[in-house]
């Protein structure tokens, strides 16, 4: 009787165990979604999705209203993938076009299809040239295109046309403002040798340049003049010899005697020490008559210390230009020019002009302005420097000038400033030259 019963009960737990089985193996949808067991069958119809929380499957009763446009939908994954390899197998494999024509005609019209309307099209025209087009307009432009000889034929001509008679109603601002521009463009081309020479040859100095530095009142006018001169005649022999005969250097010396205006004296200087430096002749014959006397006396004028430190420094490269020459006379390859270089007598013009003097009383009277300008008191030290054998006589026996030598050596020398350190062992150098064994001494 037991023993009926423990099998009954037996039975019954394995019917229960297998139903449970069977249980497992289909999913129960509903209408909220469930998980779905590993191996349990999905039946057709519901909705899918994996939740990217949990990374599990899960299904529910598909309801259109609510499931519609919702993101993350999986549905029949199974049946989805197979439809899928089955269509990538069906397509057929890409062509590949060989040409660019035949890639443009694969693709569709509406790709290419561009639509303009009349306006656009005759605006592209307008905006736009053929090669035939491009090619003409080139051309022309290359007929205008001009030398720089050209260019300064043009500009003498221009000049040249202001004094005409129908040239004559213009209002004199706009004929000084136009003098002005043609100068200012003709110093920018004869900086050029060639194109200096042909400013020469197409008579721009006896023409242009010569009446306005000897006879022009515009001050602005004569300024451009001469630096279009020092321009032409800058490390150009020909122009030189050109200047030189036409007197100019007489001219130059006049204005530095009797300008008082800065940028007047500046430009003079420039042009000057263009028209003189390697030029033994020159050299000779002006500054053994007007020459010396009008740098010594830019040396005493009321005008600004870097305009003496101009003339100053013009007047050492002279005096190192003929040491250096006769330094090198065996050597030289033009001895006609290096017995020019001896015949040059400028210790003689410099001490008979006063040069010493005027030297000593200039840096004497402006040490405070020396003080503040390193740049300016390089340029005397080194004008002393160049002269020193000329002017010891007189600069050696000067309590002011070796006053002030020491004072602005002492201050330049204490200072943090790189350069006013180089021109304070600069100044200390030629204070040892000067006053050999009292340089030491202070004051």
């Amino acid at each position: 009787m037991h023993l009926a019963k423990a099998l009954t009960i037996l039975l019954l737990a394995k019917c229960a165990i297998i139903a449970g089985k069977d249980e497992n193996k289909t999913f129960e949808a509903t209408n909220e979604w469930r998980e779905i067991k590993e191996g349990q069958e999905i039946p057709a119809g519901l909705h899918v999705r994996i939740n990217f929380q949990t990374k599990k499957k899960e299904a529910k009763l598909y309801e259109p209203e609510k499931d519609d446009h919702k993101h993350i939908a999986l549905s029949n994954v199974v049946e989805n993938e197979a439809k899928t390899k089955h269509k990538e197998a069906a397509k057929p494999a890409p062509k590949i076009s060989k040409t660019l024509s035949e890639a443009l005609k694969s693709l569709p019209k509406e790709r290419l299809s561009i639509d303009y309307s009349p306006e656009q099209l005759e605006q592209i025209k307008r905006d736009f040239k053929t090669y035939s087009e491009l090619k003409k307009s080139f051309s022309e432009l290359k007929d205008k295109f001009k030398t720089d000889a050209e260019l300064i034929t043009q500009l003498l001509d221009e000049y040249k046309n202001l004094s005409k008679e129908h040239e004559i109603s213009l209002k004199p601002q706009t004929k000084l403002a136009t003098k002005l521009r043609i100068l200012e463009d003709l110093d920018y081309l004869v900086h050029q040798i060639d194109n200096a020479l042909w400013f020469i040859d197409e008579g721009g100095l006896e023409k242009i340049l010569l009446p306005l530095v000897v006879n022009e009142t515009n001050i602005d006018l004569r300024i451009k003049a001469v630096r279009v001169l020092g321009a032409v005649t800058l490390n150009n022999p020909k122009a030189q010899i050109k200047a030189f005969e036409l007197n100019f250097g007489s001219h130059l010396t006049q204005i530095l005697v009797s300008s008082t205006a800065t940028e007047e004296l500046s430009a003079t200087l420039y042009a000057l020490g263009s028209l003189l430096r390697k030029f033994p002749l020159a050299l000779q014959k002006i500054l053994s008559t007007s020459g010396t006397q009008a740098l010594t006396t830019v040396l005493a004028k009321e005008c600004e210390l870097k305009v003496k430190a101009k003339a100053i420094t013009l007047i050492s490269d002279i005096i190192v230009e003929k040491n250096l020459v006769l330094s090198n006379y065996s050597d030289s390859d033009n001895p006609l020019a290096a017995a020019q270089y001896a015949d040059l007598n400028i210790s003689e013009w410099l001490q008979s002009n006063a040069f010493c003097e005027t030297v000593d009383r200039l840096i004497s009277t402006n040490l405070y302005e020396l003080l503040d300008q390193p740049d300016s008191a390089e340029y005397f030290v080194i004008g002393l420097e160049s002269s020193e054998k000329i002017c010891k006589s007189v600069w050696s026996t000067s309590p002011q000038l070796r006053h002030t030598l020491l004072t602005i050596k002492n201050r330049y020398m204490h200072s943090q400033n790189e350069f006013r350190i180089e021109v304070a062992q600069m100044i200390e150098r030629l204070i040892e030259v000067l006053y050999s064994s009292k340089s030491h001494e202070e004051l």
